[in-house]
């Protein structure tokens, strides 16, 4: 039953990462939904997991979600990084999104290292970051369309990813 109970928050924490996720991306919203509220999610639950003060590392993860992943093209000059790699890989656009996404996600890993220093669990922490980084870099430039929650149109893609990836972060805390 404790089992049960486990998943079923880590499935309801994640939906509502994912749909935090696809909303701080919708038109006019905004991006500290993903930036700064999703942290303080991850950092929450570790730290009521953990019980310990080195979780408040989770919170590097604001800098992560600010770094953009644009890719320049159709009059979006992109972020830093996707401009980087757009150069690197002489404008190949998909690659271009594969290590951009792939960047930030390695970043988001090492933003969760006080996880597994704390618990000792580095098979699961490297596990989950592998899957951290295959998520991002595959899932997250796709275009799945468009659904409607509460009049707002949100990004499936953005959904799917976000809550993914939060729930291989829970799975890495608990």
């Amino acid at each position: 039953m404790k089992k049960l109970l486990s998943i079923l928050k880590n499935l309801s924490l994640s939906t509502i990462v994912g749909l935090l996720s696809a909303y701080a991306g919708a038109d006019n919203s905004s991006k500290i939904w993903r930036r700064l509220a999703i942290p303080l999610i991850i950092t929450s639950v570790a730290y009521l997991q953990l019980e310990s003060i080195l979780v408040l590392t989770i919170l590097s993860m604001c800098g992560v979600f600010s770094l953009g992943y644009g890719i320049p093209g159709d009059g979006d000059k992109g972020s830093g990084l996707g401009r980087f790699w757009y150069k690197l890989t002489m404008r190949n656009h998909l690659l271009s999104d594969i290590l951009t996404r792939g960047t930030v996600a390695i970043a988001l890993s090492c933003s969760l290292i006080s996880i597994p220093i704390i618990t000792k669990e580095w098979y699961n922490f490297l596990i989950g970051s592998l899957l951290i980084i295959l998520i991002n870099s595959t899932l997250s430039y796709q275009n799945w369309g468009r659904f409607s929650l509460f009049g707002t149109k949100l990004c499936w893609s953005d959904f799917v990813n976000y809550g993914l990836i939060s729930l291989v972060v829970f799975w890495i805390i608990l």
